[in-house]
């Protein structure tokens, strides 16, 4: 079943939400989860047939890992960010690019602008991810394609999953400026992913399954990192009190023990890349 759509002003409470949490955290989520997610880009880039010349939008490019490789290849690459931190990151790591800050819904693009979209594993973080995909479908040229990564379900994405594990330990109460209503994993699922693609009227549309591990050097690590990169997470846990955080900290440490190995904590990471071509314009 579709999940409920957020009301208007829930959407703009999460956006809000997200706006915030990415301008506080733009630091260590480049220094953390940066590394982590690039783990999409080739695949990425390979859905949409990047090639010299390609003119790509980077949509909530974070602090731009995705559209500087674009550029490596040869694109003309363009990223844009909801959160204002994330956009001066971004500029100030890769001066060559042209990076604004936008609204996913509301791009600064007329329609049939570029060759290819992308987007890094900002789909659950979008209120209204049918009028984002819309929106991003409307500024590719009839044939160009549009390529979205977003985390496959936690129980086989171990960063993520590990943390909602542990919180689901604790009868938490969550942040009272998070819509109760989103559910950031909602496209996990392969049916979802591709009922969004085929709603924005891009044909072709396929799921492709990506699976690797990402070694972090320890427990400590993980927690610091995952609490200073991930929005929702890490508002979830630092709106409890000490006791309580104390008590999901040693639960966490629990769950990430089994992971360890000589290098560290090894732990899987899987993700889906939804892609699918504008069809071309009829006479």
């Amino acid at each position: 079943m579709p999940a409920r759509k957020l009301s208007t002003s829930e959407a703009e409470q999460l956006r809000a939400f997200e706006r915030q949490g990415h301008d506080a955290l733009a630091a260590t989520y480049q220094e953390f989860f940066a590394p982590v997610t690039a783990i999409a880009i080739a695949p990425l880039l390979d859905a949409v047939g990047l090639r010299p010349g390609t003119h790509l939008l980077d949509v909530a490019a974070g602090p731009g890992k995705l559209a500087a490789a674009a550029a490596r290849r040869g694109a003309q690459a363009v990223g844009v960010d909801l959160s204002p931190r994330m956009v001066e990151l971004a500029r100030r790591l890769h001066p060559g690019i042209d990076f604004r800050e936008a609204e996913v819904e509301h791009l600064p693009f007329a329609d049939r602008t570029f060759d290819a979209v992308v987007c890094g594993f900002g789909l659950g973080h979008f209120p209204r991810p049918e009028a984002a995909v819309a929106e991003c479908a409307r500024t590719i040229k009839p044939g160009g394609r549009m390529a979205l990564a977003w985390w496959d379900d936690p129980a086989r994405q171990r960063i993520q999953g590990l943390f909602r594990e542990t919180i689901a330990e604790f009868a938490v109460t969550l942040p009272p400026d998070l819509p109760q209503a989103h559910n950031s994993y909602r496209f996990s699922d392969t049916e979802e992913f591709l009922r969004l693609l085929r709603g924005a009227g891009l044909v072709d549309v396929a799921v492709a399954e990506h699976a690797t591990s990402y070694c972090v050097p320890d427990v400590e690590t993980l927690w610091r990192g995952g609490l200073g990169s991930c929005v929702l997470t890490g508002a979830a846990i630092r709106h409890q009190d000490e006791a309580t955080q104390k008590r999901i900290r040693a639960a966490f440490e629990r769950r990430a023990s089994v992971y360890q190995s000589a290098n560290g904590l090894d732990l899987p990471i899987a993700f889906k890349v939804g892609s699918g071509r504008k069809p071309q314009e009829s006479r």
